[in-house]
């Protein structure tokens, strides 16, 4: 039901004709946080009369101050006392803001996005001039770690359950018969700890590509979910299908081509994926054929390996004058293996029938790049080494569209705690004379053993036992 609110603040004009935006967008903010204040108010006076659980208890009310869009907002809600003896604010639960947080759940996403973009002190910069609410860079590095934990915590419980309890998640609902795979490595500096950098792995997985509008060789990636490996509860693999496989419906997928260099950790996929083809990444390939053979050769290498012409690949290994330097004898020894095993073929050439709009993989150095080296990589910018990976999990819940989730909605507790077993504590019974003996503080601690107070010592030498 509508009602009228009269609302008494002192209006004045801006002094600087030119500052009349800033200025009435402050008015505007003062009259929000008004109407704010007093509609939670309101709501906390309902909550009291219609929806306060059996047994609870009013002890009180307590202020709180929180940020929200258009500045701060002072709000005194009612302290409960459940009948097992916790306590409640019962509108903090109703409207989502968790304890000794100071901003509202729509803030705290929108500080932890910037966050992820921007430095933390831009980022509150940023703030401070386009909302009416102040957040220092100390308070917005620690909104990001906390979501950053919370997102790892989670992570990391979900593995050990499911590799070491065995509680298999539900699958996802997503279709798909064929899955696209890469994974890469990518090392960020680390600051105050032993290790001078520390190995972000990440993956990145899709369905297929999608050409864009008006662009003849413009493509994007469909479905496509990144995952960064950052807890000691599985492997890589393991999580990142613990992951992905969760979205996707495991039961259709007939195929997982997979990508990446020859890494040791990225070959231990084809262990864990199932129907796996492997492709060698075409950059990697390519660099090793032009650090061991030089220019013509090596390109004349590459296309005979990635189309799958064994015998003319041999024939040029053997022909083809070999660079002089460390890294062309790397690139040679690396060459040498995958013609050993006959690795490196294109993954369209491995399989039956390709779809029209198939390409050849090659995504994960533009993924890195936006995914972690823009963000934590040059400037020299340093993390320890938690900082580094809730960082890397907040960036890949917002490309992965899910940060949301991460953050209490209204409501989304329950107005009254499942009933706990009541434990009574022991109580400490007095002697009968207790009544009659005194205590004098001063006499008894560390306050009585300090030997720079002489009257002290005074007092302890003549006390009445």
């Amino acid at each position: 039901m509508a009602q009228k609110i009269v609302l008494q603040i002192e209006v004045t004009c801006p002094e600087d004709l030119r500052a009349w935006e800033e200025h009435f967008y402050r008015v505007g903010c003062a009259v929000a946080r008004a109407l704010a204040a007093w509609f939670l108010q309101h709501v906390d006076e309902r909550l009291w009369r219609e929806e306060k659980p059996a047994g609870w208890r009013v002890v009180g009310k307590r202020r709180r101050t929180v940020v929200a869009r258009f500045g701060e907002v002072t709000i005194a809600r009612r302290l409960y006392r459940d009948r097992e003896g916790e306590h409640h604010f019962l509108l903090d639960e109703h409207l989502g803001l968790e304890s000794r947080v100071v901003a509202t759940p729509e803030v705290q996403e929108a500080v932890v996005r910037l966050a992820a973009a921007v430095g933390f002190a831009q980022a509150a910069a940023l703030l401070a001039q386009v909302t009416a609410g102040v957040l220092s860079a100390m308070t917005v590095w620690r909104m990001v770690q906390r979501v950053g934990a919370r997102i790892w915590a989670a992570e990391a419980a979900q593995a050990r359950a499911a590799y070491e309890r065995g509680e298999v998640p539900p699958p996802g609902e997503r279709p798909v018969e064929r899955l696209y795979v890469e994974a890469d490595g990518i090392w960020v500096r680390l600051q105050r700890a032993s290790e001078k950098h520390l190995e972000l792995k990440v993956g990145v997985a899709y369905e297929g590509w999608e050409r864009l509008p008006d662009r003849r060789e413009g493509y994007r990636l469909v479905g496509k979910r990144v995952y960064v490996h950052g807890h000691e509860a599985c492997d890589f693999w393991e999580g990142a299908s613990l992951a992905w496989f969760t979205h996707w419906d495991v039961r259709r997928i007939q195929e997982v081509v997979l990508g990446g260099d020859g890494a040791e950790w990225i070959e231990k996929g084809q262990e864990v994926l199932a129907q796996v083809i492997r492709q060698v990444d075409g950059f990697h390939l390519k660099r090793a054929c032009w650090r061991a053979l030089g220019g013509e050769w090596g390109e004349r290498l590459y296309a005979a390996i990635r189309g799958g012409r064994w015998a003319e690949a041999q024939a040029l290994w053997a022909t083809a004058p070999r660079r002089e330097g460390k890294r062309a004898q790397e690139a040679a020894r690396w060459l040498a293996g995958l013609l050993a095993r006959r690795a490196g073929v294109d993954w369209r050439v491995q399989v039956t029938q390709a779809p029209a709009e198939a390409r050849g993989l090659g995504t994960m150095e533009g993924n890195l790049a936006h995914l972690i080296a823009d963000r934590m990589k040059g400037k020299g910018r340093s993390w320890s080494r938690q900082g580094a990976i809730h960082m890397a999990k907040v960036r890949e819940q917002i490309v992965n569209g899910t940060l949301k989730r991460w953050w209490a909605s209204p409501r989304s507790r329950p107005a009254c705690a499942p009933p706990r077993a009541r434990t009574r504590r022991p109580r400490h019974r007095r002697q009968d004379d207790g009544w009659l003996q005194a205590r004098l503080p001063a006499l008894q601690g560390s306050y009585a053993r300090n030997p720079f107070r002489p009257w002290l010592e005074h007092m302890l030498r003549h006390r009445l036992n």
